[in-house]
């Protein structure tokens, strides 16, 4: 039995005029229909069901093209798990993702191709751009997942498959969190952004670079965070924004707010597991740090074994929830105040015995110290540790400062401290500290 939001899909694609992509091609222009798309994936799905080796497939193509998304749809249409990774920079990360998720093919397009050597391991490789010379194979299956993977700032990265079924519950629950009007161009900085966009038959731009959303008039942007950190001149022709990834501090919040002078900013507090979790208005959140104002439609939220001041770990549940019965741990302390989310720092690296939560220091210590470039805390050890860049001018006492020529990141996000690689780097100092 095929899915059933797949075979619409395809029922309201098959002849449909209305453009599906806008590609930006050297200093020309491509504009692809539906109809056009659905007949390259038909051509492709002859052309890798002749040639994959395997039943999991990493679409090696980054920035993401259009080949990309038509790789995607075809994996799907034949029934293969496909596997998306954000960020390639990381070599043993990315083999402990490539052989945990099992994969067997790796698909790369002209740009990434004489780059295939970076992919660890034995795999087949197949390049995308060879469809062309192939006739259409119009197959539909229902067995496809999707693979993408966490972060892993805590630890290794953690494999998120999701099943047709369960992407069609998602794609609903975007739908009931965010404003997309038909006549939007959207621009999808996360390849699962762009891949909702097109299931709901909403035009999107692929480009590699963000500024031209300016130059397309693009209303709708859904982007993680450390991409729109990159965008240097404000854009004007955005009505609304729709970002997460990551927490923001007041610093960060401004200047977000600074690019988009005529949008509506919807920021979203959201997890791998849960996708939406809580939202707000951007603007309402730098009035009101950590806050988050709604609950997602779709999610419930609880506060496990909260202290005196409500302050407990938060648990998430729901249908389009990833884990044991449709539960999962965010690792994040919090608390909800009159249907309000107040975020206040991660679990692992935060103590609640002395009412340390690392998110609430942080902001603390940039407001305090406004020559630091970046500045990042965690409990460790019993004792409160700060990585930084620039310089400390306010310390605390029984703080313990490490100062950083390049604060190690998470390759995901960006924004994010790699807190497990700062502590490696730490460990040897904090061991003689330890022992004085």
């Amino acid at each position: 039995m095929k899915s059933n939001f797949l075979s619409e899909f395809v029922n309201k694609a098959k002849d449909n005029p209305k453009t599906a992509f806008i590609c930006k091609r050297g200093q020309s222009n491509l504009k692809v229909s539906f109809k056009e798309f659905l007949s390259d994936v038909y051509q492709m799905n002859n052309y890798l069901s002749k040639n994959l080796m395997g039943d999991r497939v990493l679409i090696f193509s980054y920035p993401y093209s259009y080949l990309f998304f038509v790789g995607i749809f075809s994996c799907v249409f034949l029934g293969k798990d496909i596997v998306i990774v954000d960020s390639f920079g990381d070599r043993d990360k990315l083999k402990s993702m490539l052989d945990s998720a099992q994969v067997t093919d790796v698909l790369t397009d002209k740009f990434t191709s004489f780059l295939s050597f970076l992919i660890p391991g034995k795999r087949n490789k197949l390049n995308l751009t060879s469809f062309k010379k192939y006739d259409s194979y119009e197959f539909l299956c229902d067995s496809a997942s999707i693979i993408t993977f966490t972060s892993g700032t805590t630890g290794t990265p953690k494999m998120i498959k999701r099943n047709l079924e369960f992407l069609a519950s998602q794609i609903q629950l975007i739908q009931n969190n965010v404003k997309i009007f038909d006549e939007d161009l959207t621009y999808g900085l996360l390849p699962m952004y762009t891949l909702f966009s097109v299931l709901m038959l909403h035009t999107s731009l692929v480009s590699r670079k963000i500024n031209d959303c300016q130059k397309f008039n693009v209303s709708m942007l859904l982007a993680p965070i450390k991409k729109i950190q990159k965008i240097k001149n404000p854009i004007h022709s955005v009505q609304r924004v729709f970002l997460g990834g990551a927490i923001l501090y007041k610093k960060e919040t401004e200047e977000i707010l600074s690019k988009f002078p005529n949008a509506e900013i919807t920021y979203v507090y959201g997890a791998s597991e849960g996708a939406v979790i809580y939202k707000t208005k951007l603007l309402d959140y730098k009035n009101s740090l950590f806050t988050f104002n709604s609950r997602s439609n779709g999610i419930d939220v609880e506060i496990l074994n909260p202290d005196s001041n409500g302050i407990g770990e938060i648990l998430i549940k729901g249908d389009t929830v990833i884990g044991e019965n449709h539960q999962h741990n965010t690792g994040d302390y919090g608390k909800l105040v009159e249907g309000k989310l107040i975020i206040v720092g991660r679990k692992k690296y935060s103590c609640s015995e002395i009412s340390f939560y690392n998110y609430e220091f942080d902001e603390n210590l940039r407001k305090d110290n406004p020559e630091i470039k970046n500045g990042f805390s965690f409990y460790y050890k019993n004792q409160i540790h700060v990585v930084y860049q620039g310089k400390i001018t306010s310390p605390q006492k029984n703080v313990i400062y490490h100062p950083f020529k390049k604060l190690p990141f998470d390759l995901k996000h960006k924004t994010k401290l790699d807190y497990g690689k700062v502590i490696l780097i730490l460990q040897q100092d904090l061991q003689v500290y330890l022992l004085r």
